[in-house]
């Protein structure tokens, strides 16, 4: 029986990492596949394939056609010789550096906006042409306080809130038992405020020497997670906070603790956070956080703070002294989550993608955009000087601006090496056996 062909295209590096992009790849790769002919295309020199479904055809353009073509010229001729019924880019530069042929026009688009867009458009300047070749798109944001954050030109069009989906829970935490274990689970970058925590939490820590804080996530850069230890170590709280490196079951991890806390800076939609929250776990995060202050409801799943560590290490305090009150956000936490739940929003995918197919997705109601601002949000300033500021981490000194070999990645698919401060990248091509450059 013949199945409409779906490409979802992807940014090379996703492939290669862990962390809730190549989670939420993963998610929409397998909705789809359930009844279209699922197409999950990148493009790079490494050979590794992420763990995708069987029945998604699985499609590194540079080794298809032998890296002969450019991106832009894989992609157009893949389109020509397997041509797909709709195209999903899963970030907005792929849009934009595809160049697609005006004659692949009455080809219908999905743009997916996986963070929060504004900064988005600060970051990725690519994106200034999007509004050039924006046609016959449909863009997707993770909340409806997104859609003022859009340019106007994509606000004027089609565009559909579909949050990302959290899995079904079989264990929650027992709120009855006490373990005075926290955790902070999320990739370790420059906006994550692990910094943040451990002075907010150092403000308090010697009150309960009994209570510990557990680090979970991919440290990028790697030189990050040594500074934050050294930062630890500088304030005696070797035996309170941890850094525990990658879990593979989130779930099963998460049941052993008592609550969480997410300092993050900004997010689109944070897996860990949801994760966390749906198993029980009550959960501090900023106010000023896009993502964040969407999902924790304060003072009712859980506590939102001001970036200060004195107000961050009292909301801390608040949870360690109140069990009564961790186990009513427990409560609620699990209740908050259940709009995401997995099949719904494998539902609401689907039911995008026949909509689109058949002529018939409307944009969404005004209304639902039409949201109150709760919090003002850090501002794309700030953000963008945080990720500058985290430049410092790239060097330990200044012999290694000069010469260094370094990971760019904690599994070592890349290195970095450095000759008279000129950086050259060196990808890891990965034999059968998983070895070797």
């Amino acid at each position: 029986m013949y199945k409409e062909k779906v490409f979802i295209i992807t940014q090379n590096e996703i492939v290669n990492t862990t962390g809730g992009a190549i989670t939420s790849f993963t998610d929409i790769s397998k909705f789809l596949c359930e009844k279209y002919d699922v197409y999950a295309i990148c493009y790079t020199k490494e050979t590794r394939n992420p763990n995708l479904d069987e029945r998604i055809k699985f499609i590194n353009l540079y080794n298809y056609y032998g890296g002969r073509n450019t991106f832009s010229k894989a992609i157009n001729l893949f389109i020509k010789e397997n041509r797909p019924s709709i195209i999903l880019f899963f970030f907005a530069y792929l849009y934009v550096n595809a160049k697609l042929s005006k004659k692949y026009n009455d080809i219908p688009r999905i743009l997916l906006f996986r963070s929060r867009p504004d900064f988005y458009f600060a970051v990725h300047k690519k994106t200034k042409h999007l509004k050039d070749i924006y046609i016959n798109t449909i863009s997707q944001i993770l909340f409806p306080s997104y859609h003022k954050l859009l340019p106007e030109y994509i606000r004027n069009k089609n565009v559909v809130c579909i949050p990302n989906p959290t899995k079904s829970v079989l264990k929650y935490i027992n709120t009855d038992a006490e373990n005075k274990k926290i955790i902070y689970l999320s990739r370790i970058d420059c906006w994550k405020g692990h910094e943040f925590l451990i002075k907010s939490f150092a403000l308090i820590a010697n009150k309960y020497k009994d209570w510990t804080i557990d680090i979970y996530g991919q440290s990028q850069p790697p030189e990050l997670e040594l500074q934050l230890k050294k930062l630890v170590k500088s304030l005696h709280l070797e035996n309170q906070i941890h850094f525990c490196g990658v879990t593979k079951n989130p779930f099963e991890t998460f049941i052993n603790y008592d609550f969480c806390v997410f300092p993050s800076y900004f997010e689109g939609f944070p897996n860990g956070l949801s994760e966390a929250l749906s198993v029980g776990l009550p959960a501090v995060g900023f106010k000023g956080a896009s993502g964040v202050n969407e999902l924790i409801i304060d003072n009712k799943n859980g506590l939102l703070a001001e970036e200060d560590y004195s107000d961050f290490a009292e909301k801390i305090e608040i949870l360690i002294n109140d069990k009564k009150l961790r186990s009513k956000f427990s409560q609620e936490a699990v209740k908050s989550m259940k709009k995401y739940d997995y099949n719904i929003i494998k539902d609401t995918w689907i039911n995008l993608i026949n909509e689109t197919l058949s002529n018939k997705c409307t944009e969404q109601s005004k209304e639902l955009y039409s949201v109150s601002e709760k919090y003002e949000l850090f501002s794309i300033n700030k953000l963008l000087s945080m990720q500058n500021s985290n430049m410092k981490f790239s060097y330990r000194n200044f012999a290694e601006k000069i010469f260094s070999i370094k990971n760019y990645y904690s599994n070592s698919c890349k290195k970095i090496l450095t000759i008279l401060g000129m950086k050259i990248t060196i990808k890891k091509q990965l034999k059968e056996n998983g070895s070797g450059y």
